[in-house]
This record gives structure tokens, sequence and C-alpha cells, in this order.
């Protein structure tokens, strides 16, 4: 199995991108660095038409990712770019990459030009990730027939928590949550660095996403999330919850802001720490499961320092829980942080807000 480095690890949307766009505000004069990850949040701040949006991640794969999302969107229909990347059914999708290669990097043209079983079967589902996920939802079906699709047809949350209630809240779910997140299935079949590395060695995983989806099954209905959809199904509804961005209203401004998007290969503490222009939001996704206390500390100090005055930052947090260091020019926004763990639809996460005053 090629390493972490060397391969797509996210191809769809994992978090609620509504959350950034609350915190950040962003306007059209708004510089903004966004971690890439599947491109997903990227795209989706894109309506919110900023001067310059910088995509910055480690991984390569990741970029070459997002640059073909970016020529898929560039040339084709909305209806032809769901075909294309997987969400509606459909043949002829090496033919549309065809057409689309001319618009990639020399790295990204040669990365996808060797991928084509990736492409015909639909880029969005083809992240390591997605692909995990879709054999849980396999494994879902298998072991408790027809119940995800019953969650997915409520109406209201009571019914919805009477079917979680009834089949998904026992010991064989407890059983199979602890054998789907256990640290060895993530470290040697999925090879992610930010799920084992970092996590503290007492936490218990399956106990925080039990709890997490306990809470989320009475505060949303499911099948108005992109990420449960995924989560539990495996792959996205036509006519169901989509990312910002796929929606049918945003299509045409994320097509249109396109040309502000940058896209750069690096560590985020690498990038902010050089110097250079300074932002007017950021949105850190969860790096801090990919980087020691140390280097977390460090990359927030080279963030405050690269913050325009009156700059937004939103964190995202999963199993990896941090408080940055106290900085004279940053504001924790605490009331915040909870308005968005209350209304985020993608489950697990907490957040950390802040505001930059002058440096």
């Amino acid at each position: 199995m090629k390493s972490f480095y060397e391969t797509v690890n996210y191809s769809a949307a994992n978090e609620d991108a509504a959350s950034e766009l609350a915190a950040l505000e962003i306007s059209p004069s708004d510089s903004v660095l966004c971690i890439t990850g599947s491109g997903a949040r990227v795209l989706d701040l894109l309506v919110t038409k900023p001067a310059r949006i910088v995509a910055i991640d480690f991984n390569p794969c990741q970029g070459f990712l997002l640059e073909l999302k970016m020529a898929g969107i560039r040339r084709l229909a909305r209806d032809e770019f769901l075909q294309f990347i997987g969400v509606t059914p459909g043949r002829g999708r090496w033919m549309a990459y065809r057409g689309l290669r001319h618009d990639l990097s020399s790295q990204a043209r040669s990365f996808w030009d060797g991928k084509r079983h990736m492409i015909e079967r639909g880029i969005l589902y083809e992240g390591r990730w997605e692909r995990h996920f879709r054999g849980l939802a396999r494994v879902l079906d298998t072991a408790w027939p027809g119940t995800c699709e019953r969650l997915f047809a409520c109406h209201d949350l009571q019914e919805q928590i009477g079917v979680w209630e009834g089949t998904l809240d026992g010991l064989s779910w407890r059983l199979f949550l602890r054998g789907a997140t256990s640290c060895a299935t993530w470290k040697y079949l999925l090879r992610d660095p930010g799920f084992h590395q970092y996590v503290p060695k007492a936490s218990s995983i399956s106990g925080y996403i039990g709890h997490g989806l306990s809470l989320a099954v009475r505060r949303f209905l499911f099948r108005e999330s992109a990420f449960a959809t995924l989560l539990f199904l495996g792959r996205y509804r036509v006519g169901g919850a989509l990312p910002i961005h796929l929606q049918p209203g945003q299509y045409a401004a994320v097509r249109d802001a396109l040309p502000s998007v940058e896209i750069v290969t690096d560590s985020l503490l690498g990038y902010v720490g050089a110097g250079g222009a300074r932002f007017d939001a950021f949105s850190l996704s969860d790096f801090a499961s990919y980087t020691s206390s140390g280097e977390y500390a460090t990359t927030w100090a080279c963030l405050a320092r690269r913050a325009s005055p009156g700059a937004r930052i939103c964190e995202r947090q999963f199993l990896v829980k941090r408080d940055p260091p106290q900085l004279p020019n940053v504001v924790r926004r605490g009331e915040l942080e909870r308005e968005l763990v209350a209304t985020d639809r993608s489950i697990f996460y907490t957040f950390v807000a802040a505001s930059v005053g002058n440096n």
C-alpha cells in the first residue's frame, strides 16, 4: 500500500464548511489561508468570492485532486461535473478527463494520467478514507439490514431517535465501533498519522465516536448532513445533502471565483513560518492531529505574525485536543466556539476560534 504522502487520502467533504463560513465572515477583499484536504472546504469558501485563497497541504496528491476538481468545475456544467466525479452514475469519465487534463499542472497531469481506474469510478469516492467509509457502510447494511435507509427516511428528530435507539444503541453496535475505530486499523490499514501518532494513549476512540453520534442523532436530521450521508451510506444521494460547492445555487459562484485559488504544497508551519503576505482569515481544519505539541504552539505564533489586524482563525479538533498558546494579540472566541459545536453537522469536531488584534 502506498504511503500517506503518495496517494489521495481524502476525496470528499468530511467537514461542514457552513461552520467556517460563520466563523470567518470572509469578505470579497479578504485573503484566506485554507488547508486543502479533499479540496471541498476550499471550494465551499469560494462562495464568498475572496480576493485570494491559498490552499495548502503537505501531501501533493491532495493539491492534484483540487486541481482536477477545479478543472472540472471550470469546463463542465453542474450535471456533467456531478457525473464526472461520481455523484451521479455515468460513463465516459476518462474521455471527460482527457478534455480537462490540459488545464492541469504537469505534475497533476502526470499523476492523474496514471489513475484511470480512479477517474472511471468517480474520484469523489476514491480517497483512502472514502473507500473505508464505503466498506463500513456495507458492513452496516449487512449487520443491520435497512436501518441506514430508515434513518435517512426520517422527517423529524423523534422518528430518527426512535430508529437509532431501536437498532444502533446496543452491545453489537458498540463492538462494531470498537473494531471500526481501532488504532491498529487506522495505523496499519489507513496509515493516516493524524489518527494515531498524537492521540492520547488513554483515549477511548470508540467511546468518543459513539458519544458524538449519540448527540448528533438528537441534534439534526442525518439526511440533512452531507458528512452523515457519506458516513452511513458510503456515498451522497441524488437530491440529498451535498457540500456547499456542489449545491445548485452555488456552483456558478464557485466557478467565477476559481481564479483566486493558489495551490501550495508545504506544511502549515513551513509556510506560515517563512514569512510573506498577511491573511485575513485562516481555515485550519484539524492540523493539530499532524503536529507535536511544540510544533502546534510554534505554528500558532507564526499564524499570529501572518495575520492582518482583525483576522479570524477557525481550527477544528478531532481526537487531539490542544489549547493554543497565549499570545498578546490573539483573543479566543469562546461563545463562538460553543455555537459552532452546537450547529456543526460533521458530528465529531470541537473548535478553536480566535481573532487577531494589532501586531
